[in-house]
């Protein structure tokens, strides 16, 4: 059988030139369990697909798994230069508009996001069916909503405070507005931790499609605070996976200076403020869990961040593909991907 993947007509803003090699790369990781094999691009009636052979028809949770790929749209059976249409099956916990609304500067394109969170899923060992999902560094939550979608429990730490509420208020109206059953609570935390004493605001919001299901709830979090305190906010070994798009931009700039306070200066470059931060995150996610982070290569070489995790016990898989891409003259941004051991 052969199979034809329609991209998303707005793929082509993740990456310009580069969208097919990421396409076909996302399809290598996630089907190297499937009997999957000649994998290519395509155009069929003018229109760009990723085409790729099996010896038989894939079955219901592989169907599933091509369904949230990043770039596709839709899915066919391709036979005699004829298109069969086979329903998409992604069973979304919520619509995944839920991460397309929000506009805004600096925002993580949301198709990236799924990009890296599909890669996450699929080097988590032993995963269970909810997995606990962090972005140290969440802005206004767009790798929280992808989770959400996916039916994970989404967890984020930000130090904006205005974004922060901004993120809250607009998952809460979401939800009244899609009617879910939900709760929401707000609560001040304070403590020391390895970056000094801290004060933060916790935002919890927990979530049911019905009551019926209010059993099976999903939970949301987000802290207004500093993610070099993530090892104080939450407990050890917490996570399967910690998902964040590094500050690489004037409106993603991140703060250095005193460890104590909000003061200092605002530097394009992350690799300092991680570097901070990665004792902590390492503590909160379990063995076997993964990290994927994206950065601006111009900022930070490759080596460099190979170099921070596996100096604090992360093995890199062998991807088999490059996922660099240019985003803009200032931007060419990578991904990298680590499994505690």
């Amino acid at each position: 059988m052969t199979y034809a993947l329609m991209k998303n007509p707005a793929y082509t803003r993740v990456s310009f030139r580069d969208s097919d090699t990421l396409a076909i790369n996302e399809l290598t990781v996630l089907t190297q369990n499937m009997n999957v094999k000649a994998i290519r691009t395509a155009h069929i009636g003018g229109l760009p697909y990723v085409v790729f052979d099996c010896e038989q028809p894939l079955p219901g949770n592989a169907l599933r798994i091509l369904s949230r790929l990043s770039f596709v749209y839709a899915i066919f059976e391709l036979r005699d230069d004829m298109l069969k249409p086979i329903a998409l099956n992604a069973n979304f916990f919520i619509d995944q508009e839920l991460s397309g609304i929000l506009k805004y500067q600096g925002k993580t394109n949301e198709l990236f996001t799924r990009l890296m969170l599909n890669l996450a899923q699929f080097y988590v060992k032993n995963p269970p069916q909810i997995l606990n999902i962090l972005d140290p560094l969440a802005g206004k939550g767009t790798t929280l909503y992808e989770a959400l979608m996916q039916g994970h429990n989404a967890y984020g730490v930000e130090v904006d405070d205005k974004v922060v509420h901004e993120s809250v208020v607009y998952l809460k109206k979401y939800l009244e507005t899609a009617k879910y059953k939900h709760e929401n609570h707000t609560e001040k935390t304070g403590g020391q931790s390895p970056a000094g004493k801290f004060t933060a605001t916790r935002n919890q919001i927990t979530m049911a499609r019905s009551k019926e299901e209010q059993k099976y709830s999903r939970y949301f979090e987000i802290i207004s605070g500093d993610t070099r305190n993530t090892s104080a906010f939450f407990k050890k070994n917490l996570f399967h996976a910690i998902i964040a798009d590094l500050p690489y931009g004037v409106q993603h700039g991140s703060k250095t200076g005193n460890k104590k306070t909000k003061e200092g200066t605002i530097t394009r470059n992350a690799l300092g403020l991680i570097s901070e931060a990665m004792p902590g995150w390492v503590r909160v996610l379990k063995p076997g869990g993964v990290i994927v982070l994206a950065w601006n290569l111009f900022l930070i070489p490759r080596y460099e961040m190979a170099d921070l995790l596996t100096q604090h016990g992360f093995m890199l898989p062998d991807l088999n593909g490059d996922f660099s891409h240019r985003v803009d003259q200032a931007i060419d941004r990578d991904l990298i991907i680590g499994v505690l051991t």
